[in-house]
């Protein structure tokens, strides 16, 4: 269903007392919820003041879970998404990335690392990160806040490489909702694979051979490139 500014502004009032992984699902659906299509009408015994009603729409009807529990059992206990989310909420997220996902790295942090965190890596829809460079309008600052990189991350001076993936290459890495408990999550994670911003976001898992010997070529794993906002 179609998520109005209507139905988001008095929902995301009535969350102000609310626990912060709650009211972070309700500002990032608030932004981005128009863009949302999933099943309705699925989820009827969650406490309606613990979920927001969009992530509630896609909420398995039977999950204990809600978004603080899953936040609250740690990175090493959290629930896999499956476990709490719909099967066609989950298949839709994921069918944005049928384009092609990108991500952002450090070239220093490339060298000394590799592309991975833990065995696997956060992407982002192409289209997604093409449609917010754009309306950054090479404004270095909002360009990372719109990323949730940070404002000075494409700002210090470090050498930032851009990696585009192709589905079939995230596919084959099992191209999947992220859990929470990936290297890279961090303080600011919340279930539903969105940044807090609103972005979409999923995971994929990186072979060890795929780290490039040199970051602007990238061998022949994803396209890399210098960037420049």
């Amino acid at each position: 269903m179609h998520i109005m500014g209507a139905v988001i502004r008095p929902l995301k009032n009535s969350l102000d007392d609310m626990p912060v992984h709650v009211r972070q699902l309700a500002e990032m659906f608030r932004k981005h919820g128009q863009k949302q299509t999933h099943t309705s009408g699925r989820v009827k015994d969650l406490d309606a003041t613990d979920v927001p009603q969009p992530l509630r729409d896609g909420w398995k009807q039977d999950s204990w879970h809600t978004p603080d529990r899953v936040v609250g059992a740690g990175k090493p206990n959290r629930p896999y998404p499956g476990e709490y989310l719909d099967a066609d909420y989950i298949k839709q997220h994921l069918a944005r990335f049928e384009d092609g996902a990108t991500r952002f790295y450090r070239a220093d942090s490339l060298g000394r690392h590799g592309p991975g965190n833990g065995g696997t890596t956060f992407v982002f829809p192409t289209s997604e990160i093409d449609n917010l460079v754009a309306q950054a309008g090479g404004d270095k600052k909002t360009l990372g806040v719109l990323l949730g990189l940070g404002e000075d991350y494409f700002d210090d001076g470090s050498v930032i490489m851009r990696a585009d993936f192709s589905y079939e290459e995230v596919l084959n890495g099992n191209l999947r909702m992220p859990r929470g408990s990936e290297g890279g999550a961090n303080a600011q994670w919340i279930p539903g694979g969105y940044l807090p911003e609103g972005l979409p976001e999923a995971v994929f898992d990186v072979h060890p051979e795929a780290t490039p010997s040199d970051p602007s070529v990238g061998g022949s794993w994803g396209s890399w490139n210098r960037f420049t906002p």
